[in-house]
């Protein structure tokens, strides 16, 4: 399923800052969780199953971290911007989810 073009291909990039190590753990938690959901929407051949999963370790597992990680960074335009682009994949697999169960 090809990935619609208001989906961003990379994550933002978190500000510069020297940060602890917990933040750039977090950050890349979520980072790789929308490349990995992004690429599986570039895929031909994306199962039901596998669109699903990676939409709910975005909203149980991503969204969580960015929420804690908006607090350390005070960065508003940065977590509206991952927010946006969290929202627009998990949207883009769940329409791909529909897609396809042929809904």
């Amino acid at each position: 399923m090809p990935a619609t073009p208001s989906i961003l291909t990379h994550f933002p990039a978190l500000p510069a800052g020297p940060w602890e190590q917990n933040i750039y753990k977090a950050y890349n938690i979520i980072s790789d969780t929308f490349s990995c959901a992004t690429r599986l929407l570039r895929q031909e051949d994306g199962d039901t199953l596998r669109l699903r999963i990676h939409s709910e370790k975005i909203l149980q597992r991503s969204i969580p971290l960015l929420d804690a990680l908006a607090t350390e960074v005070h960065n508003t335009n940065w977590t509206a911007e991952c927010t946006h682009a969290l929202a627009a994949v998990m949207v883009a697999l769940e329409a791909a989810a529909f897609a396809a169960d042929g809904l």
